[in-house]
């Protein structure tokens, strides 16, 4: 049995552009990619959305694009700052507009933080997940507070940070492996 190509969408959920959760976003994009897997990265500061008003904004060319993007995804890193202790707006908008995408997804998070106290942000955006898509969450996540970016803005992976980032990727390949050769049905 081959094992199959597995292929990965890394979505940056921060509106400013050239943000540091881009450069996250960048970061296990390369990771993901120097691992194998096919990368399509999404930024959401050059790629917009409209917002979710739960009806025409179903309409919109943009949300299809974006639907399939994440439809054809057997992982996904969603990369969002922190913002009240959860992800961002634009992060829960994004999964509203791409909605029926995600079931049976394998799921793992970034979280660039202001603080060092926001690590549990991105449990509401798994829960939800979870529940509402039956995605399979990567349990490890990268939380980024300011300390984890050098002074060029970059990701700096170093002590735990980076031993946390291995196993977040090992976790996040072999759980899509298992994943994406199980064989889907409709009705999983």
């Amino acid at each position: 049995m081959s094992t199959p190509e597995l292929h990965a969408v890394v979505v940056s959920t921060a509106l400013k552009p050239g943000s540091k959760t881009r450069t996250a976003a960048d970061t296990i994009a390369a990771r993901l990619a120097a691992e194998g897997l096919s990368i399509d990265l999404i930024d959401l500061a050059t790629e917009p959305l409209p917002g979710c008003d739960g009806f025409t904004c179903y309409q919109d060319e943009r949300v299809h694009v974006m639907t399939r993007r994440v439809r054809a995804a057997d992982l996904i890193a969603v990369c969002f700052p922190v913002y009240n202790y959860q992800p961002n707006a634009a992060a829960k908008n994004f999964v509203e507009l791409t909605n029926d995408a995600w079931k049976d997804k394998v799921v793992t998070f970034v979280a660039n933080a202001g603080g060092d106290r926001s690590f549990l942000a991105p449990l509401p955006l798994a829960n939800a997940l979870m529940v509402d898509h039956r995605c399979v969450i990567v349990p490890q996540f990268l939380y980024l507070p300011p300390a984890a970016f050098d002074a060029a803005g970059k990701v700096v992976l170093d002590g735990l940070t980076a031993e946390v980032f291995d196993q977040q990727i090992a976790a996040a390949i072999r759980l899509a492996r298992a994943w994406a050769s199980r064989g889907r049905t409709d009705d999983a």
